[in-house]
This record gives structure tokens, sequence and C-alpha cells, in this order.
């Protein structure tokens, strides 16, 4: 059968991977959000930041599978 512990296993590894670099984008994206209430809105931040989230989300996925 392929619906085996080892398949669950990478299945839910693959879920929390997902978690991690949304949620990276996301907090960043939140951070620009306050940034630009409080301060000042700029396109050229949003896109910083939005980098920022992406290269922080995949990096915190490479280091997750690494640590396996």
């Amino acid at each position: 059968m392929w619906f085996n512990k080892e398949f669950m296993h990478y299945f839910s590894l693959l879920g929390f991977l997902g978690f991690i670099i949304v949620g990276n984008i996301g907090v960043f994206i939140f951070i620009y959000k306050l940034i630009e209430k409080y301060f000042f809105k700029s396109t050229a931040l949003f896109l910083f930041f939005l980098c920022v989230g992406v290269f922080s989300g995949f990096y915190n996925a490479y280091r997750t599978i690494m640590k396996k």
C-alpha cells in the first residue's frame, strides 16, 4: 500500500515547508503594511520586503530540510 508511514512523513514535511515559506512572506508584508500605515508608501520598499520574505522563506525551508 502506498499510504504508509514514510509517505505521511514526507507529505507533512511538504505542508510544513509551504507554511514556512508563506508565513515568512506574510510576516514581511505585514511589516511593510505597518510602515506604510504609519510612515510612507513606497513601491520599491514593498518589493524589497517581498524579496526578503521570499529569500528568508526559502532559506528557512532549506535549513529545515537539511536538519533531517
